[in-house]
């Protein structure tokens, strides 16, 4: 005669939430898609460009040389954001960065005045002096970041000047 055996009591109280857990991060990612379905706009060639990324990450390397503006909106999620490939833009570039868990790396031109605006618990890495100028004057900026960080951060990096390898 065989019985059925139980897992013991601590097992069935645990397995419960470990299975709800372990479902939380793929409930994310499908909503996230369904967001960004329905929230993205444009593409590397518009003049503006809205992204939405939950659980994941995303390179964008736009190349209009209107580019106006960016925003990100990140949760549990990575981006990386290359401005190399965009040409010193009249009026500046506007990105705008709301980011939950989140974080940005962005590269821009050698030369760039950079302006930016953090608030939240989170952080702004900016590589003063590696090619990157620091501005307090908002409206002559080449980029300026307007950032909502909750345990977030962004790092702006200059583009090497020189790809020749030393030749």
């Amino acid at each position: 005669m065989r019985t059925r055996s139980t897992p013991p009591t601590a097992a069935r109280r645990v397995l419960p939430g470990l299975l709800r857990w372990s479902a939380l991060p793929a409930v994310l990612a499908v909503g996230g898609r369904l967001v960004a379905w329905r929230r993205d706009e444009g593409d590397e060639s518009t003049a503006g460009i809205r992204r939405v990324v939950v659980v994941g990450g995303r390179d964008l390397r736009p190349v209009n040389p209107h580019l106006s503006r960016v925003r990100l909106d990140l949760v549990l999620a990575g981006a990386r954001l290359d401005l190399t490939g965009v040409p010193h833009v009249p009026g500046g570039v506007d990105l705008t960065v709301r980011s939950l868990v989140g974080g940005l790396a962005v590269t821009v031109p050698a030369g760039w005045r950079v302006w930016w605006s953090c608030r939240g618990p989170g952080g702004m890495d900016v590589a003063e002096g590696d090619g990157i100028v620091h501005t307090d004057d908002e409206r002559g900026a080449d980029l300026r970041i307007h950032a909502g960080l909750l345990l977030g951060g962004i790092r702006v990096d200059a583009a090497p000047q020189d790809d020749s390898w030393g030749r």
